[in-house]
């Protein structure tokens, strides 16, 4: 067998990177538009209902720092969601579609109202229990393709919208949203990451809170 030249062996090594890359960009999918890209958010596996874990961060401008915030949370199509923040403080925001229970477990107390009346219509980022609602609200760009997922920004219908845009990151193989990026027209952003998917339709007793006993409860103001 003829010996490798050392001074051959960087571009062979090279060669050998283009030939095993040139598949995958043959095979690379063409950039979906942004009706098909919500449908396939909408028929995805999980679509009627999962749970991931969050990690929330929420730039403080004017003091110059990054709240941060992490947990659970279960949605079930239509409207049913339910957020478990474990640090830093213990939350848990409960909603069957109607009712909403806030439940503050360090201090006992418990806040309930209308969910509607709390978040407003489509709030509390309800759309991602069932996708289909987006348009209600927002008007869809063109997705484009960035590190490796699709990014889609989406600009409220409303002027009077407390949101200037959201920008979601899906994956394009699985199509969960992995990123929501919310941005206020004060220009405050919040972002939730989501990880650790279980694409499994929750109980619906997920939604229901029993407010425990001995809780201080409050109405929702």
């Amino acid at each position: 067998m003829k010996p490798i030249h050392p001074r051959r062996t960087p571009f062979l090594l090279f060669l050998l990177v283009i030939l095993a890359w040139a598949p995958s960009l043959r095979a690379e999918a063409p950039l979906p538009d942004a009706a098909s890209l919500l449908k396939k958010i909408e028929t995805r596996a999980g679509a009627d209902g999962f749970s991931a874990r969050f990690y929330q961060e929420s730039p403080l401008q004017a003091i110059g720092i990054v709240e941060t915030a992490e947990g659970k949370v279960w949605f079930r199509k239509p409207d049913r969601i339910r957020w478990e923040y474990e640090t830093p403080d213990r939350l848990h925001y409960v909603t069957d579609g109607e009712t909403l229970w806030i439940h503050s477990l360090d201090d006992g107390q418990v806040w309930t109202g209308s969910a509607t009346d709390f978040f407003g219509s489509g709030g509390g980022a309800r759309f991602l229990a069932d996708i289909t609602t987006v348009t209600e609200r927002f008007n869809p760009g063109a997705p484009e393709s960035i590190h490796g997922t699709y990014r889609l920004v989406l600009t409220p219908k409303n002027p009077e919208d407390a949101l200037a845009q959201v920008v979601l990151s899906v994956d394009p193989a699985s199509f969960d949203i992995l990123r929501v990026a919310s941005t206020s027209k004060t220009g405050e952003e919040t972002t939730l990451s989501f990880s650790k998917f279980v694409r499994k339709k929750p109980a619906l007793t997920r939604f229901i809170f029993q407010i425990p006993e001995g809780a201080v409860v409050s109405p929702l103001e």
